[in-house]
């Protein structure tokens, strides 16, 4: 584009005649125009201008045309080039097709409208595919930024503060930034619908101011939109980072389950629903108690939001066992259950059947890495619609010393 956003077209040929013809026209249809005589010449200008679009002969002295094609491919892929050539043997337009033209005209053009609907054709190509790799890049960055998030909050954040303060990643992130994209499409489409009314000579002073009243409103509900897109990460990545890491050390694992249904109480005294919970006095676990607090207050929450949600009488119990070096605990609520799907889905993040009410989505996949990763043990779950969960899980009673046996080589 030149400075005042007109698309500039470069056209390569030894013929000045042709060259002139060609600008002669395209300028006339409000395109800037470069010219060049042969194709080394033409790469300088090429270098040095970075026209929108070029049009090329074939042959032509020091340099033809599909030696310009190649070195333009290599330098900027994304340059559309159409080949306008006598030359119109069908071996030269396949080759030049090959090497990366986006169009072949034969000289002489008998309908300058062909080249103008080429020219026109090639220009929309290319802008699609210029916003078809914006729209990629800011995908991949908003997915790396959503990953990152997730990841964090995962390995660091406890589910007591999360339920509070997160409602639900995709869904909060998603909503400023479809009313962004949608503004920022209907400003697209009011900008080409001026262009074509400046294009045509038909534009008024009126079409103008519109267009600048709309062109402020839209930007300014595109720049808030993603600003409050933006905090919703930040806040997420906060959460996150301001968890604090919990240490490995040695505890009694009835006496710590007791305390955590004691810190528990008040979500569930004034309900009809009975906790009880059975292990051994003399158990201990040289592990990772904030990763247990948080699998056992996420399974009992779950259980009282979901699994009690019919108002019915339920009953949690836990019961825990010893088996050599690892710990046999088994959850079972007598709850509503859950059907195929949520059964196959309950780990995936942001999975959740109450996005409307709360559900963050985010509870049994942090139980899941929690067990699986910090705790280096298994998880599995039997359930049914109306038989309530049952959740097994298999934990070491030192997950450092699994995990440095499990990589010893046998």
């Amino acid at each position: 584009m030149n400075q005042d956003g007109r698309p500039v077209v470069l056209t390569i040929d030894d013929d000045q005649a042709v060259r002139e013809s060609l600008a002669n026209f395209l300028e006339d249809f409000g395109y800037g125009v470069l010219q060049a005589g042969d194709g080394q010449q033409g790469l300088e200008v090429f270098a040095a201008n970075r026209p929108d679009l070029i049009l090329v002969d074939l042959r032509m002295p020091r340099m033809d045309g599909l030696q310009v094609l190649a070195k333009v491919r290599e330098l900027s892929p994304q340059t559309p080039i159409m080949v306008v050539s006598g030359a119109g043997d069908i071996r030269d337009v396949v080759e030049a097709l090959r090497r990366g033209a986006w169009d072949y005209l034969v000289k002489p053009i008998q309908d300058m409208n062909i080249l103008l609907h080429s020219v026109e054709t090639c220009l929309e190509r290319a802008r699609l595919q210029r916003q078809n790799r914006e729209y990629q890049q800011s995908l991949e960055e908003s997915l790396e930024k959503l990953h990152r998030t997730q990841k964090e909050m995962i390995q660091s954040a406890k589910m007591a503060a999360l339920g509070d303060l997160v409602a639900g990643v995709a869904h909060e992130v998603n909503t400023p930034i479809g009313v962004s994209v949608t503004a920022a499409s209907f400003l697209s489409e009011r900008t080409r619908q001026l262009r074509e009314l400046y294009e045509k000579g038909d534009m008024k002073r009126s079409d103008l101011e519109k267009y600048l009243a709309l062109a402020e409103e839209s930007s300014g509900s595109v720049l808030s939109n993603l600003e409050r897109a933006a905090e919703l990460v930040q806040s997420f990545k906060k959460v996150a980072a301001d968890q604090s890491s919990e240490e490995k050390r040695a505890f009694e694992m009835k006496n710590y389950l007791e305390q955590i249904l004691l810190s528990l109480r008040p979500q569930f005294k004034r309900t009809p629903h009975q906790v009880r919970m059975q292990c051994p006095d003399d158990l201990i676990l040289d592990s990772y108690p904030g990763a247990i607090m948080q699998i056992m207050t996420n399974l009992i929450m779950n259980s009282l939001i979901h699994g009690f949600a019919d108002g019915r009488p339920g009953e949690i119990s836990i019961n825990v066992e010893s088996a050599g070096e690892k710990v046999l605990l088994t959850y079972r609520d007598t709850g509503m259950g859950m059907d195929r799907e949520q059964k196959e889905r309950i780990y995936d993040p942001f999975y959740t059947t109450t996005r409307g009410s709360g559900g963050t989505g985010l509870g049994m996949n942090i139980v899941y890495n929690l067990v699986t990763q910090t705790l280096r043990g298994s998880i599995l779950l039997e359930t049914s619609p109306g038989q309530g969960v049952v959740f097994m899980l298999t934990l070491p009673k030192d997950p450092d010393r699994a995990a440095a046996l499990s990589e010893t080589p046998s």
